[in-house]
Parts: structure tokens; C-alpha cells; sequence
């Protein structure tokens, strides 16, 4: 009887952790992901909705074997407002300034390789 209730108590214990983690987690806003084995030269972007002073958090992983890359993001009138350092791997997180649609754009310049790159609700 003793062990029927540890298991019952371990149970209730992984329901509860795994509840509180799915109701706490960052919102995905977006995210992306290429593999060129050719150089090429293009660009891909995707738009996510944000309201001011929300923190967002970016998650970057790249491999560039030739040319460059470059992760701008841009404000609903079209300026840039942040690029992400160059990196095989980071985690950078940005306030936006005002509310809005706003676009984050991977620039491939005669580009090989991979990236990927997720952008979560940070707040």
C-alpha cells in the first residue's frame, strides 16, 4: 500500500511539472530553417505581430561554409530595428519599440550552408 502511494505521489508530481512548463513556456512567434549545398543568393523572411516594449528572444543556429548571412529584423514601416550577431550559435533577446508587424529576414550572399532560427514571446 506504502509503494501504491509514492507511485501516486511521483505521478501527481510529473503531471504538475509538466502542466506548469506547458502553461509557462514562450509563445513560438516564428521561425525558419534552410539547407543550401549550392551558393546561392536569396532572401527568406517571416512576419510575426508585436506590441511595444514586448521582449522577443531569438534562438540561432548556423553553419555558413561560404558567403554570408544575415538575420535583420525589420519594424512595420520597413526600417531595421536589429541584426543578429554572426554566430554558429545564439540566444539574443531584443525589447520592441513599438506595436506592430514586424519581420525578421535571413539576406544569403552567394550563401552555402544551413541556419535556423525560432523567435519566441520573451516577457
Amino acid at each position: 500500500m506504502k509503494r501504491k502511494s509514492v507511485v501516486i505521489g511521483a505521478v501527481i508530481a510529473m503531471v504538475t511539472i509538466a502542466s506548469v512548463y506547458f502553461f509557462t513556456r514562450p509563445a513560438l512567434l516564428g521561425n525558419m530553417a534552410h539547407n543550401y549545398t549550392e551558393q546561392t543568393t536569396q532572401n527568406a523572411k517571416f512576419s510575426f505581430a508585436g506590441e511595444a516594449n514586448e521582449r522577443i528572444k531569438f534562438s540561432f543556429k548556423s553553419k555558413v561554409e561560404s558567403g554570408n548571412l544575415d538575420m535583420v529584423l525589420y519594424d512595420s514601416q520597413g526600417n531595421i530595428v536589429y541584426t543578429l550577431d554572426k554566430a554558429k550559435s545564439l540566444e539574443a533577446f531584443y525589447t520592441l519599440k513599438a506595436s506592430g508587424t514586424y519581420a525578421l529576414e535571413a539576406i544569403c550572399n552567394n550563401f552555402t550552408g544551413k541556419y535556423e532560427v525560432k523567435v519566441f514571446e520573451a516577457n
